[in-house]
């Protein structure tokens, strides 16, 4: 079982939004997955309360129980775990990073964001861990041309050390939309500007998860 976590010290990064979607998308690539959601808000447990599939299989938990639950996972045979933690958690987040395999490091792309996500940064180093910094909610492009901000937040994204993931995810009403429906944007609007976005980072999340899956997709190719 592989074990991914998400990090932001800051709210309202889309944390939660990018764990459940990203769990979607691993569904429909026929995995099984389990969220843990540490969150004290309950986010995730509340999307999968609106859900008609009983999948992903959403469990909240704490400090005391963050392991327990991981292993019950494993045990039940789950592919992928992904860790929901809390903003600000120092400590509950250092549990969830000695557990992960991969560390996706949330933020939007201002200046605060990148601020807190320093701290997390710091944690997934000192860890020994593999880490990718997610951009999320970037404005859209004007008349073709991306907002400046763009170009300073992946500037300062860089200095933390972690590669940034080529895929972005745009501010975009779908995400909001489907979550009212316990839905992924991958099931909401397949065919979405969302969706597209969500497809490409889950095959570079994917990818660094199971490098085999690289070379077996390049034979096939």
């Amino acid at each position: 079982m592989r074990k991914l976590v998400l990090l932001s010290r800051k709210g309202g990064t889309g944390k939660t939004t990018l764990s459940v979607n990203l769990a979607v998308a691993a569904l429909r690539e026929g995995l099984g997955v389990s969220i843990v959601d540490l969150d004290l808000q309950g986010s995730a447990t509340a999307w999968a309360a609106g859900r008609k599939n009983a999948a992903p299989d959403v469990r909240p938990a704490n400090g005391g129980t963050l392991f327990p639950v991981a292993n019950a996972a494993e045990r039940a045979g789950r592919d992928l775990l992904i860790i929901d933690t809390p903003a600000g958690g120092d400590a509950i987040s250092g549990a969830a990073i000695r557990l992960a395999d991969l560390a996706i490091l949330v933020c939007r792309p201002s200046y605060f964001d990148l601020a807190a996500l320093v701290p997390a940064a710091q944690a997934v180093r000192e860890a020994g861990k593999p880490g990718l910094i997610v951009l999320n909610q970037a404005p859209s492009r004007r008349a073709g041309q991306e907002s400046p901000v763009i170009a300073r937040a992946v500037e300062a994204a860089r200095a933390l050390g972690f590669p940034i993931a080529p895929v972005g995810l745009r501010a975009r009403v779908a995400f909001q939309e489907s979550l009212w429906r316990g839905l992924g944007v991958l099931e909401f609007e397949p065919r979405s500007p969302a969706a597209a976005e969500i497809g490409r980072l889950w095959s570079e999340v994917a990818d660094t998860l199971w490098p085999d899956r690289v070379e077996h997709r390049g034979a096939a190719e």
